[in-house]
């Protein structure tokens, strides 16, 4: 059973170091991550640097030609992209909490969208970029939300006493992916955009983690901590939660996996080499390769 999170702390789950969640209530001072994401221009886009600072770079799927692209005082994290790749959305705390912001494949044009009190997390595009998904403690604990691409509008579709965290939007448009302990165990869960039909794809007694869709919408790529005191790994599974498949087995935490717009590969977080690296692998766990070390 997890702990449960006051508002003003984060709630996920990483590996230790302050960088990979494990199943506590982790501050918003103590949080690392690195957290790539896959631009459909074909770059990898992450965050280099300590907890509270830290900035966004990208480099190509083979590891050459490393940029900056986010280079701000505070911490800001890498975007997920619209599907044409040309407008991102990201979370900073620049300003004092975590906010969500938005900005242009080039760098320009970056907007600040939430003006919470709380945090806001995790943010995502709906397919047509009209919409953005994201999770928020504003309202006390964590739930998923939704907002017009401005930031206004902004709607709650979870209102429960769990924590629903690590939201995606399906490529067809329909549905919403997410992590929820409103069953005991932190498990994936899929929902109706409105909120409503949420339904446990996961059940499992451990620890589910950032979920993402495979751009078909077949597939969900999640990690998994698959015992209580083990680390967490990547897994597969179909989207109706059948076809469950582990992809990475080793002693250290693997997290955070992002399916390539391709539907070929992965890019993951792990800590395997005693770094929070970035790797790539193929979509079945196969050709592990180590792309950035930190």
């Amino acid at each position: 059973m997890k702990q449960r999170i006051p508002g003003s702390c984060i709630f996920i789950a990483l590996i230790l170091c302050t960088a990979s969640f494990i199943v506590t209530a982790q501050s918003t001072t103590s949080i690392n991550r690195v957290v790539p994401s896959w631009n459909p221009n074909g770059r990898i886009y992450f965050k280099i640097g300590p907890q509270k600072q830290g900035d966004v770079y990208s480099v190509k799927a083979d590891g050459t030609d490393l940029k900056p692209f986010i280079t701000t005082p505070g911490e800001d994290y890498a975007p997920r992209w619209t599907h044409d790749g040309k407008r991102g959305v990201f979370m900073s705390e620049r300003d004092g909490d975590y906010e969500i912001y938005s900005i242009n494949a080039d760098g320009t044009n970056e907007k600040r969208l939430t003006f919470n009190k709380g945090n806001d997390w995790d943010p995502g595009w709906s397919p047509d970029g009209k919409r953005i998904v994201f999770m928020s403690s504003k309202d006390g604990n964590w739930e998923i939300y939704t907002m017009n691409a401005d930031g206004s509008d902004q709607t709650r579709l979870t209102n429960n006493n769990a924590q629903d965290f690590s939201p995606s939007w399906s490529p067809n448009g329909k549905k919403i992916l997410f992590s929820s302990d409103r069953g005991g165990d932190a498990d994936v869960h899929v929902m109706n955009v409105d909120g409503t039909g949420a339904v446990n794809v996961g059940n499992h007694v451990e620890f589910d983690n950032a979920p993402e869709w495979s751009p078909d919408g077949k597939k969900i790529i999640f990690a998994r901590r698959p015992t209580k005191d083990g680390k967490f790994q990547i897994y597969s599974m179909n989207a109706d939660g059948s076809n469950l498949m582990r992809l990475t087995n080793n002693a250290f935490s693997d997290i955070y996996p992002v399916p390539s717009p391709d539907g070929k590969k992965i890019v993951f977080q792990s800590e395997r080499d005693g770094h929070r690296d970035i790797y790539i692998m193929n979509i079945d766990g196969t050709n592990e390769v180590r792309l950035i070390r930190q």
